[in-house]
């Protein structure tokens, strides 16, 4: 028999249970790896592509098995700590028949009784050697990741990620879909080791989409420091109870910086929440494409004019304009971005003042510079 506390037992579960996703079909990956040793229990889960191992105390003998999905669902439904009612505190056991064929799962008057898997069957990923390392604050990463997450390509493997790479003096996150770039720097960490000169000219690893969207998932809000280490195909992100393991796109990512270009001298600054807002009202213009659907990829054309800047957007057959505040240096043409780009990098981008400029020596793009200097974005101008 193996006792724990359900509270913690309930949190472990619910960082790895969605790691599976589509690959639930196959039976092993809609199990649980639980290996209980020195009075810790680790339950892992994978997709063969991602994996997360939360860590536990325990009381009980060594133990090696793969529980279904199911087990994990019963402890965290009758949780409590998290909804008021109390029961943070209780104990949860499972108790194990002699040949490790079925698992009792009990807390309070609850009880589940389920056929269990080897444990050996389980597919591990594994790093092995590492040929690189660094350590970061949690809600560090997370920054840097959700700064980009936006911005990743939908259909191109090669940019179907984040760009974790280092500078001499950052450590930055880049991402693109060919339509828009959003980078963001943190200082740069001591790194151990290196990275293999397969990247290019970047020094770095491209993380793929589905393993930023749980890395964001399971470390948001934690402010403890992370190692990050890897070779140049595995990436393991490791805190005090929690490991993610994940596979890294083999490819090599866009040189983003040539897109960077330096903006020209007409600016456009804006109140970031303003903007944001009065694209919102605009938007109840609406616009169908040629099968009836909303068009997402929506033009907005941006013309600084006598009492602000004002802002039109197309319907089918009409259109809407709105006017906000801003400032104006030099003087160019009007500026025409997709607004669903425009919203997805005020989003990112924080802050309370966003700037548009041009680039000086490639007009169709543009860049929208925060009011913080930590990121930077690009956006590629449309036709209205």
């Amino acid at each position: 028999m193996i006792k724990f506390s359900v509270a913690a037992f309930a949190e472990a579960a619910k960082a790895i249970r969605n790691i599976p996703g589509g690959s639930r079909n196959i039976e092993i990956l809609d199990h649980a790896r639980l290996e209980v040793a020195k009075k810790k229990l680790t339950l892992t889960m994978s997709d063969m592509d991602i994996e997360a191992c939360a860590t536990i105390a325990c009381e009980g003998s060594a133990t090696l098995s793969a529980i279904p999905r199911a087990v994990l669902d019963f402890f965290i439904a009758r949780d409590g700590s998290f909804s008021g009612q109390g029961g943070g505190d209780d104990a949860g056991t499972l108790d194990f028949d002699a040949e490790m064929k079925t698992v009792v799962a009990r807390c309070g008057k609850g009880r589940l009784t389920m056929p269990v898997l080897p444990g050996s069957d389980f597919f591990l990923i594994g790093a092995g050697a590492q040929d690189w390392s660094f350590q970061i604050r949690a809600n560090e990463l997370v920054d840097l990741l959700r700064t980009c997450e936006k911005a990743m390509d939908e259909t191109r493997h090669y940019i179907q990620g984040v760009l974790l790479h280092v500078t001499d003096s950052e450590l930055r996150g880049a991402a693109t879909d060919g339509h828009r770039v959003h980078v963001i720097g943190v200082d740069a960490p001591e790194l151990q080791g290196d990275f293999r000169p397969r990247d290019g000219g970047y020094r770095g690893v491209t993380i793929p989409d589905r393993t930023v969207k749980e890395l964001i998932r399971i470390f948001d809000g934690d402010e403890s420091e992370v190692t990050i280490a890897g070779t140049a195909a595995i990436i393991t992100i490791e805190a005090e109870a929690i490991r993610v393991t994940s596979k890294l796109i083999d490819g090599t990512f866009p040189e983003y910086n040539r897109l960077m270009q330096a903006p020209g001298a007409f600016r456009i600054s804006v109140p970031a929440k303003a903007l944001d807002a009065a694209i919102g009202r605009l938007l109840v213009l609406p616009r169908k494409d040629g099968k009836g659907k909303a068009e997402t990829a929506r033009p907005i054309r941006m013309t600084p004019v006598d009492g602000g800047l004002r802002l039109e957007i197309k319907g089918n057959d009409s259109d809407a304009e709105d006017l906000i505040d801003c400032e104006v240096e030099g003087s160019g043409e009007p500026i025409v971005v997709n607004c669903r780009y425009i919203r997805d990098a005020l989003a990112a981008a924080g802050g309370s003042k966003v700037t548009f400029a041009p680039c000086a020596d490639n007009p169709v793009g543009v860049r929208m510079l925060p009011d913080s200097e930590r990121s930077s974005f690009l956006l590629m101008q449309m036709r209205f």
